[in-house]
């Protein structure tokens, strides 16, 4: 008798899970799986982003560095110049831009060594000018961003990608002037220009307050079907001895909506900011504050207008607030959304 209890007490200690339990454990734990997963990318996301915003920072600071031993922030492209053959060339430059001259203000004095301004930036037998430009820097990769470190596009091979790019004019296109021609202030308005604007920006021309004017913006990649972004650390090159074309690289300007995709014939979506941070992109204004400026910032697309620049003449009413921050002296009040 207490052999046979024995067995029927082990028989019932043996017995396991039975199908239908087994079931409801796994569902259990799939819901709580399902409701952990968003929780843990929306914290990948803002830890990519505040490591986004920390090299936002780190560029800001090197321009203030900048500034402070020129007295001016750098250009933004180096566009005119002699090497097509010609000295009174509006195209002729280096291709150099603007993150070229903060090598040294950013922990990378040996790549500004090894740089020669004096040479193009595709140049490489006499200096290592090419070298440098194919050399990735952590600081110029978003980490929410899914560029690759290098791609070869225009004249030089491999060369090292960015996710931040020079604020340059509120409305479309680029000065194109010859030696002693300087552009039109007011429509290429930017902290960035080209060689050929005629002046460089400093402290002194913010008109509108370093508060409330940008000069670096997040871009992405992928901004169109083609998977397009030109965006690129040191040069902006199309041909090899010059530097004509390819100011896209390294400046965008306000023209087009935040994260804009659609092509509008010549002008294409890597003109304008963007990033894969979910619904906007982060700014460094003059002051060196880094700001999230949302997608649904008032945008208007206002176009130059020679006889009323930045539609002074209704008071600003059709030149958005978007436009407004990348703009030096539109003096419009500039209100974040």
């Amino acid at each position: 008798m207490h052999q046979i209890l024995v067995t029927q007490r082990s028989a019932r200690q043996a017995r396991g899970f039975t199908l239908v339990e087994l079931l409801v454990v796994i569902a259990i734990i799939g819901v709580l799986i399902a409701l952990l997963l968003p929780a843990v990318q929306q914290a990948r996301e803002a830890a990519r982003r505040m490591s986004c915003s920390n090299n936002l920072k780190n560029l800001g600071l090197a321009l203030h560095n900048y500034h402070d031993t020129y007295k001016s922030f750098p250009i933004g492209h180096q566009y005119q110049g002699h090497f097509d053959g010609n000295p009174n060339s509006e195209k002729g430059g280096t291709g150099f831009g603007w993150a070229v001259g903060l090598l040294e203000y950013i922990e990378q004095g040996n790549q500004f060594d090894r740089f020669d301004p004096r040479y193009p930036a595709g140049e490489n037998t006499i200096t290592g000018n090419r070298v440098v430009c194919q050399t990735p820097l952590a600081i110029f990769a978003c980490p929410s961003d899914t560029k690759p470190d290098q791609r070869t596009d225009g004249a030089i091979p491999d060369s090292a990608t960015s996710s931040y790019q020079g604020v340059g004019t509120s409305y479309n296109g680029w000065s194109n002037h010859k030696v002693n021609q300087n552009a039109n202030r007011l429509r290429f308005n930017g902290v960035f220009g080209r060689t050929n604007r005629g002046f460089e920006t400093g402290f002194k021309d913010i008109i509108d307050g370093t508060t409330n004017t940008a000069m670096l913006a997040e871009t992405r990649w992928d901004m169109d079907n083609n998977g397009r972004n030109r965006s690129r650390i040191y040069c902006g090159k199309d041909i090899v001895d010059y530097a004509q074309g390819a100011t896209n690289c390294l400046m965008v300007n306000g023209r087009w909506a935040l994260n804009w995709t659609q092509p509008d014939g010549n002008p294409q979506p890597h003109r304008t900011a963007g990033s894969q941070h979910p619904g906007g992109a982060q700014f460094c204004f003059v002051d060196g504050s880094v700001k999230f400026i949302s997608d649904t910032i008032q945008h208007t697309a206002t176009a130059w207008n020679n006889g009323n620049p930045f539609d002074r003449n209704n008071g600003g009413a059709n030149y958005g607030v978007y436009q407004r921050m990348f703009s030096i002296e539109d003096k419009l009040v500039f209100t974040q959304q």
